[in-house]
C-alpha cells in the first residue's frame, strides 16, 4: 500500500498522415494483399519474405520536358491514414484505440517503446502527438470526456490527458522496491480507477486508484476469502453496462487464458465467477450493450468466443477464421470481429447472434505500395456510429501504423 504523486508532463508536437486503400470484403478477385500467415499469441510467427520492390520510376529526356505528362498530386486518403509512431516495433503492439465522440477525437497508443499518444479527428485528419507517455497501452475516458486515462506500460504511471488542452499529468503506482509495475489497462467504475498491471515475466495484478485522495493499492483481488492477488499475467479490463459494481478481467499472457468476474465490495474486487478461453490469450474484451455477454477473441480457436457476464459460462460463438484478435460492438449490438490474417478478410461483421457475416473487409496493401500484407493489431479496434477504426502494421515498417476507417451498414 502506497501513495501517489503528480508530475506535470509536456504535450508534444504533431505527426503526418497519408496513403489510401480500398476496403474489400466480398472475397472476389479485387481483394488486396498477400503475406505470410500470422499465428496465435504464444506461438512463433513464420518468417516473412523480404519486402517486394516498388515499381521503378521512368523519367523522360531532359531535352523535351514539355512532352512529359503533367503530374497530379494524389488525392487525400481518408480511409487509410498513415500514423508515424516513434519507437513502435512491428510484431509487439500492445496499444489501444479510443473514440472521444464529444470532442471529435480518436486516440491511438501502440505500447512497448513508444513515447506518444496520437490524437486525430474522427476522419483521421489533423494528427497530433501528445508526448511523454511511456509505452501507452490501454485507455479509458472519464464519464464527462474531459480526461483520458492512459496506462503507461513502460514504467509505473497512469497518465492523465486533458482532452481540451492536451496537458498531461499522472498518477504514480510504483512498488516500494522501485521496480516498475508496467500498467497494461485501465477502467473506471464504482468511483475508482482500476489498473491491470504486470511487466514481462514478473508479478501481475489488478489495483485501484482513488482519484480524489491519490491513494492507491496494487493488489485488490480476493478469491475464496484466503487467496489474494489471483491475476498472474498482465490483463485487460471491461466494465458492464448497468452494473457499476462489476469488473471483468482477462489475462493476456496465459494459454489458455483465465477470465474473472469480480464484484466490488469495500474497495476490494471479490471473485464471483471464473471462465477460460478455449485455447489462446485474451486480445480484447467487448461487452454487449445490454450487459449480458462478453465477446473474447483469443487467437485460437478460430472463432470469437461468447461468454455470459453473469457466470462466465460459454454462450455461443461468432465463426470467423484463423487468429481472432479484436472485437467491437455497436450500440445496436452489431458485432465487428477482427482477425490477424494475411490471406483472410480482416473484419467480419455480424448481426447480434448471427451465424454468418453480413459483410467482410480486407486490409490489403496501400495503393502504389507493393508490399506484403498488413495485419490488424491485437485489440486495435473501436466503433463510433457507423464507422469502424482499426490499426494495422506491416512487418517491414517499424515506427509506422495505418489507421483504417471503414463505414458499416445501417
Amino acid at each position: 500500500m502506497a501513495g501517489g504523486t503528480v508530475v506535470l508532463l509536456a504535450a508534444g508536437g504533431g505527426v503526418a498522415a497519408a496513403a489510401k486503400a480500398r476496403s474489400g470484403g466480398d472475397g472476389d478477385s479485387a481483394k488486396q494483399g498477400i503475406g505470410s500467415a500470422a499465428v496465435a499469441k504464444g506461438a512463433g510467427k513464420s518468417p516473412q519474405p523480404s519486402k517486394k520492390p516498388k515499381p521503378g520510376t521512368t523519367t523522360g529526356p531532359t531535352t523535351a520536358p514539355t512532352t512529359a505528362p503533367p503530374t497530379t498530386p494524389p488525392a487525400v486518403d481518408k480511409d487509410n491514414v498513415r500514423i508515424p509512431m516513434a519507437g513502435y516495433e512491428t510484431g509487439f503492439y500492445s496499444g489501444d484505440v479510443v473514440v472521444d465522440a464529444a470532442h471529435g477525437k480518436v486516440y491511438l497508443t501502440a505500447g512497448k517503446n513508444t513515447k506518444d499518444v496520437v490524437a486525430t479527428d474522427l476522419d483521421g485528419g489533423n494528427p497530433h502527438s501528445i508526448a511523454q507517455v511511456d509505452g501507452g497501452a490501454g485507455m479509458t475516458l472519464s464519464p464527462d470526456g474531459s480526461k483520458l486515462y492512459v496506462a503507461a506500460s513502460a514504467g509505473s504511471w497512469v497518465s492523465v490527458i486533458d482532452t481540451t488542452t492536451y496537458e498531461t499529468t499522472g498518477y504514480w503506482i510504483g512498488r516500494t522496491d522501485g521496480t516498475n509495475t508496467c500498467p497494461r489497462d485501465v477502467a473506471l467504475t464504482a468511483g475508482q480507477l482500476w489498473v491491470a498491471w504486470g511487466c514481462d515475466n514478473a508479478p501481475a495484478g489488478v489495483g485501484r486508484i482513488d482519484l480524489e485522495t491519490r491513494h492507491y493499492e496494487l493488489n485488490v483481488t480476493v478469491g475464496d476469502g484466503s487467496v489474494r492477488n489471483l491475476v498472474s499475467s498482465p490483463a485487460l479490463l471491461a466494465t458492464v453496462p448497468g452494473q457499476p459494481n462489476v469488473l471483468l478481467v482477462g489475462e493476456t499472457d496465459s494459454l489458455p487464458a483465465p477470465l474473472y468476474r469480480f464484484e466490488i465490495e469495500d474497495n476490494l474486487l471479490v471473485l464471483k465467477a471464473t471462465g477460460t478461453t478455449d485455447g489462446g490469450a485474451v486480445a480484447q474484451l467487448a461487452v454487449t450493450p445490454d450487459g449480458s455477454e462478453v465477446i473474447v477473441p483469443s487467437g485460437a480457436p478460430y472463432y470469437h468466443q461468447v461468454f455470459r457476464t453473469s457466470d462466465l459460462t460459454p454462450a455461443g460463438r461468432y465463426q470467423t477464421t484463423s487468429y481472432p484478435n479484436a472485437v467491437a460492438i455497436r450500440d445496436d449490438g452489431l458485432v465487428v470481429a477482427g482477425v490477424n490474417g494475411s490471406y483472410e478478410d480482416d473484419l467480419w461483421i455480424f448481426r447480434p447472434g448471427g451465424t454468418e457475416p453480413i459483410l467482410t473487409y480486407e486490409f490489403g496493401h496501400l495503393p502504389n505500395d507493393v508490399t506484403w500484407a498488413y495485419h490488424l493489431q491485437d485489440g486495435a479496434l473501436a466503433l463510433h456510429g457507423n464507422r469502424v477504426y482499426a490499426l494495422t502494421d506491416q512487418l517491414s515498417e517499424p515506427g509506422m501504423l495505418t489507421l483504417r476507417i471503414r463505414e458499416l451498414p445501417e
